[in-house]
């Protein structure tokens, strides 16, 4: 049996319920601004559904006014969460401070 080319990998993703459009891999990157990623994720049919609402300090931390915004962490390090959901399916997004240790628009560090 042969290896997979790279040129059926979208019919195999296709098979699977899977499109490249509309999965955070295809434009999710480390690093991304978070407004430039939720314009994406908002682009490919995933809504803001945060799990909690942030209190009036964390979203001075996170400095923006996405509805997607769940919580950002006391740690000092910035980390915050924002939750996205499309169909049955859920993202959260997890940023650090452009500026670390000050109220700052967060880059992308990791998602799930």
């Amino acid at each position: 049996m042969g290896a997979l080319s790279l040129r059926a990998l979208p019919v195999v993703l296709f098979c699977l319920g899977a499109s490249a459009a509309g999965s955070p891999l295809a434009f999710l990157q480390p690093d991304q601004s978070i407004l430039e990623a939720h314009q994406h994720l908002i682009a490919a049919g995933w809504q803001p559904a945060p799990t909690q609402t942030p209190s009036e300090r964390e979203r001075q931390w996170a400095a923006v006014t996405l509805r997607s915004l769940s919580s950002c962490s006391g740690s000092g390090a910035g980390f915050c969460r924002f939750d996205y959901q499309r169909q049955e399916k859920r993202l959260s997004v997890v940023t650090v401070p452009s500026k670390p240790g000050k109220a700052s628009i967060g880059r992308v560090n990791r998602w799930w």
